[in-house]
Parts: structure tokens; C-alpha cells; sequence
């Protein structure tokens, strides 16, 4: 740190004291104030950037004990000398527990102090860098858990909360670009009411850093602003607003604010929300992208699954039915995210391959016959085929296969039992049957709940996993059904 950009306090009740130090430290290129009393220099601390405060401990008023206990509370980086006429081995100790980086007795030896001052600037600068080496350490822990969240509202929810969290922040908000250039706010968060993100000051700042793609600091009390720029509201200190920037566009802009009686954001502040601001802005726009391939694969699938319905006019809704179960009973079961997103799309799924049955097989108000029934048995396998070639639908293809197997063998169309049918396809069985079971058919009216729940229990360990059919009873019990 330059000695020219450093800015020194000298609080002392004698005018002759802060004069002597005041000459001496700017002879050594320091920027000096000085106040006669705590309470003038709390004011010099809220309107001015200060990096060592030197004050005496007897002062009328705010003693400079107090006002050592104030500066460390509100920033513990900036270095605090204390010095005293009538030193005593207490008052030192006292000093020093409580966050005081040096003690000084009267009269001065200059060169001491200004050795003192040198040390204890260089101790500030350490520790400043300490700070920032553990929050990018930090800052690399939570790009780790934002680049691994494929959830927009999840997404924005953390971005906003860690924002907040490293720069010790009031309050914030995450507005949003949408496809027509407008800001929209997607998340607020903090002690600050969300009407006060609609005020007209906050609003342009937020325009202006979307059109110039560049940061902005308002400081309170500051008027001479930037075109189109307002005057923070006066129950802020200070305002900062970045852009979201990927390599292809603006996705949107954060906005932190701390209130009027906390210390202005620092440059390290600012340091560390830029970086976060940009690791985030990436993962923002990837996500928004992935919900777009995801909910055109989610259309796609429906497309099938109604194509499929559209045959057989007493399983209209089915495939939804199903597919609501198995999020449900995946969720349950502890399943992640994409695993649930898979068996998701395969309940949608998995009577694709009915599109190849006759309709009159499938709406037969009658008994099948064994022949009509073999045909039937053949629709996983038409389904698995038909989703095999679609790139997005092929890690779908052994839940489609399966989901006619039988826990205890005897399934079809292969036959397979226990832990060899995939997991995911006797979830599918369960959701399946019972849906199947509670809804009309040509041949049967549906059944109430109670009797569906006693087949599924009969069946446990048999046609059915017993995990699942407790997992499945389990919720039902749980959701009074």
C-alpha cells in the first residue's frame, strides 16, 4: 500500500498533539485527519475510506476504549494505535484484548511511531490478503456448488444468498434479462424490503449497469452522478450493481446494499463479488439453457405418451398418472435428481410401444385371448425399440424394457427377478398397477383404493419389490390417503 494512499486518524482531545502528528506523518507522505473527540471521528470513519486510526484512551465523551471496541466491530482490518499519557499495565492489556494493534505512551518519540505506523499498515495489508485468500478459497467452494445446481430458482437463490454472505451485505437482489431486454426481479433476499428495489433510484442503476455492462458504486450523500443516475435512498450507506456477463450477453444484474449505519463496501468487497458475479453469470445462462432443452425434450415426450393415449380412449391421462406417481415414490426412496428426472420421463413413456397394438386389442371390452394377450405382452419391447434410436430417450429404453417384469420371475418379456430389473422399472411397476387398478378399463370398472392397496400388498415380494411397496404405503399413510 503507498504511503500517499493511505489515510490516517489522529483522535486526541489536545489540538497540539494531533498538530505534532499530523506534520510528522504527512512529511511522511501519509493523507491525515484529525478530530478532537471519538464522536467526530465515528463521522470521519461513515463518510471517508480510513487505513490506521491512531487515539488517545482519555477522552471526554466516547472514551478511545469505546471507540476501539466500535471500529473493530464494524471493521476489523483497520489497525487502531492507542495512546495515553498515563500508562498502566491494565489499560495496556485491556487495549490489546480487545483488538488494539499497538500501545503508545506520552511524550512521542516520533521515529517510533512512524516505525509503528509502518508496521501496523503492512500488518493491515497482510491481513487484507489473508481475507482475500480465504474467501476465494471460498469463492471456489461455491462456484463448485453452483455449477452443479441445474435448478434456475435454486440456482438464483444461492448466487443471491452467497452474494450477500461474502460481502456482508444487507440485503440483495437478482433481476433478470429476459428476451426482450427487460430487467425483471427474480430473487431478493435479506433485510431490505422488496419494495425498496422497485425505488426509482435503484431501477436506473440497474438499467444503467445492463446498457453499459459495467459495475456501479453509489455512496450516500453523493449527488454528482452519472447521466440518469439518482441518489440512493437515505436508508442506505452504500449501493452495488454488476452486471451478469457471459462471453454472448448480459443474463442480468445483482444489486447488493448495506444500510446507513454500516461502513461502505470495500474494494475487496468489490473484488470478490465481480468474481462471484462472473462464475455465476455462467451458470445462470447454462441453466437457462438446459430448462429449455429440457422442457422441449419434456414436449417431446408428451407428444409420444398422447400419440400413444390417443389409441386407446380408456387410458387417457394414464401415462401422467403414472408419471406423478414415480417422482413421488423416487423422491421417497432417496433417488437424486437426475435420476427421479429419468424415471420421470420414462412413466411418461412407458406404454410407448402400445402405438404399435391393434386398437381393438386395446379397447376389447372382453377377456383377451391368449393370442390377444401375447400381443399385448409385446408392447415393452416395441416401446424399447422405438426409443432406442432417439438419443435423448435411450437412457430410458431399460425402464420401458422392464416394467412388466415380476419380482419373483415370471414377468415379461424377459423374464428376469429380484436386483436384475432395474430399479427404476419396479418403481414404474408399482405406479403402474396401481394407477391401472384405480382407473376404468373395457373389461372392469376401477377399483376403490382400499382393494388396489390390498393387491399391492399381497403382491409385495412377489410381483412387486417390497422396498417399493413399503416406500409406496408409506407415503400414502403419510399423505392420509
Amino acid at each position: 500500500m503507498n504511503s500517499e494512499f493511505t489515510h490516517i486518524l489522529i483522535v486526541d482531545d489536545e489540538v497540539s498533539i494531533c498538530n505534532i502528528l499530523g506534520q510528522y506523518l504527512k512529511k511522511r507522505g501519509y493523507s491525515v485527519f484529525t478530530v478532537q473527540c471519538a464522536e467526530q471521528a465515528l463521522e470521519v470513519l461513515e463518510d471517508k475510506s480510513v487505513d490506521l486510526v491512531i487515539t488517545d484512551i482519555k477522552m471526554p465523551g466516547i472514551t478511545g476504549v469505546d471507540l476501539l471496541k466500535i471500529i473493530k466491530k464494524n471493521n476489523s482490518t483497520i489497525p487502531v494505535l492507542i495512546t495515553t499519557g498515563f500508562p498502566t499495565l491494565d489499560t495496556a492489556i485491556e487495549a490489546l484484548k480487545l483488538g488494539a494493534y499497538d500501545y503508545l505512551t506520552k511524550p512521542f518519540h516520533l521515529e517510533e511511531i512512524g516505525e509503528k505506523v509502518r508496521r501496523a499498515i503492512i500488518s493491515k495489508q497482510l491481513e487484507e490478503e489473508n481475507l482475500l485468500f480465504s474467501k476465494l478459497v471460498s469463492l471456489h467452494e461455491v462456484t463448485k456448488v453452483l455449477t452443479s445446481t441445474l435448478d434456475i430458482a435454486e440456482l438464483d437463490k444461492k448466487f443471491l444468498n452467497y452474494s450477500i454472505k461474502m460481502s456482508k451485505a444487507d440485503g440483495g437482489a437478482l433481476l433478470i434479462n429476459d428476451s426482450s431486454g427487460r430487467l425483471s426481479i427474480s430473487e431478493t433476499c435479506g433485510k431490505v424490503e422488496k419494495k425498496l428495489w422497485v425505488n426509482q433510484a435503484l431501477t436506473n442503476a440497474a438499467r444503467w449497469v445492463l446498457s453499459r455492462e459495467e459495475p456501479i458504486v453509489i455512496e450516500s450523500g453523493v449527488n454528482v452522478l452519472p447521466s440518469g443516475l439518482l441518489p440512493i435512498p437515505p436508508e442506505f450507506k452504500s449501493f452495488i450493481s454488476f452486471p451478469l456477463k457471459t462471453p454472448s450477453r448480459i443474463v442480468g444484474v445483482l444489486s447488493l446494499v448495506r444500510f446507513a449505519n454500516r461502513q461502505p463496501f470495500t474494494n475487496l468487497d468489490l473484488e470478490i463479488i465481480n468474481v462471484l458475479a462472473s462464475q455465476a453469470s455462467i451458470s445462470i445462462e447454462n441453466v437457462r439453457l438446459y430448462q429449455n432443452i429440457r422442457d422441449n425434450y419434456l414436449k417431446t415426450i408428451r407428444a409420444f405418451a398422447l400419440a400413444v393415449e390417443a389409441k386407446d380412449e380408456y387410458t387417457h391421462g394414464h401415462s401422467e398418472n403414472v408419471m406423478k406417481y414415480t417422482v413421488v415414490l423416487a423422491r421417497h426412496l432417496g433417488l437424486p435428481d437426475q435420476e427421479i428426472e429419468l424415471v420421470k420421463y420414462a412413466g411418461l413413456l412407458h406404454d410407448i410401444g402400445k402405438i404399435g397394438i391393434s386398437e381393438q386389442i386395446l379397447n376389447k371390452a372382453g377377456k383377451l385371448t391368449d393370442r390377444e394377450f401375447e400381443e399385448i405382452k409385446k408392447h415393452p419391447e416395441l416401446g424399447a425399440r422405438i426409443i432406442a434410436d432417439v438419443p435423448f430417450l435411450k437412457s430410458l429404453v431399460p425402464m420401458v424394457l422392464h416394467h412388466h417384469e415380476f419380482y419373483c420371475g415370471g414377468g415379461y418379456p424377459t423374464g428376469i427377478s429380484g436386483t436384475e430389473i432395474p430399479f427404476g422399472a419396479r418403481i414404474l411397476s408399482v405406479s403402474d398397477a396401481f394407477e391401472a387398478m384405480t382407473s376404468d378399463r373395457p373389461y372392469r370398472k376401477s377399483l376403490s383404493q382400499e382393494v388396489a392397496f390390498s393387491i399391492l400388498k399381497k403382491e409385495k415380494g412377489k410381483q412387486f419389490d417390497p422396498n417399493i411397496i413399503d416406500a409406496f404405503l408409506d407415503i400414502v399413510h403419510s399423505t392420509g390417503e
